[in-house]
């Protein structure tokens, strides 16, 4: 009968209209999802330090293996007297005197002349520029005695921030 008919198209249309997500089940999944994306985020940031802390030390081993090799054929290393064996850093502060020995003297040593040693000096992935108004702490450092007997190399890491990690050679 049609009124029969009419009642099932109705019905077919209410549970069609009132069959989706209500508006609280929309919420609940939509604040889950962010949850879940800000912890992502932040293992990610943790993720990234750790891979430019792995850079870093990977870059000092690069150039501590090129100063012995330097050594090997000068019987010195690249000379930058501000050498002070009172300080934590033997005098690689991070302003002209650490950071522009290792800009000028070693860099000059190490990646110029007729046999370079490296093609191309490594700089903090922080700091692509090793230049102490954009970051003291993130940049490398270098510093030698004035007969080139003693080297350290300084630059910091996220994992322990604000503690120079030495690299020293003799």
């Amino acid at each position: 009968s049609p009124a029969s008919a009419g009642r099932i198209i109705l019905n077919i249309m209410k549970n069609k209209f009132f069959s989706g997500f209500t508006l609280i089940e929309l919420l609940v999944v939509i604040s889950i999802i962010g949850i879940l994306s800000s912890l992502a985020v932040v293992s990610l940031n943790n993720a990234r330090a750790k891979a430019r802390d792995a850079l870093r030390k990977a870059d000092m081993s690069q150039t501590r293996t090129a100063l012995a090799l330097y050594y090997d054929d000068y019987g010195r290393y690249p000379i930058c007297d501000n050498w002070d064996e009172n300080r934590a850093d033997f005098g690689a502060s991070p302003d002209a005197n650490g950071a522009g020995c290792y800009d000028n003297e070693l860099t000059s040593g190490l990646s110029g002349g007729s046999r370079p040693y490296m093609p191309n000096m490594p700089h903090d992935p922080k700091n692509t520029g090793n230049n102490p108004s954009i970051s003291a702490s993130y940049l490398y450092r270098y510093v030698s005695n004035s007969g080139g007997s003693q080297y350290a190399l300084v630059y910091q890491v996220e994992e322990n921030p604000g503690m120079d990690q030495v690299m020293r050679g003799w």
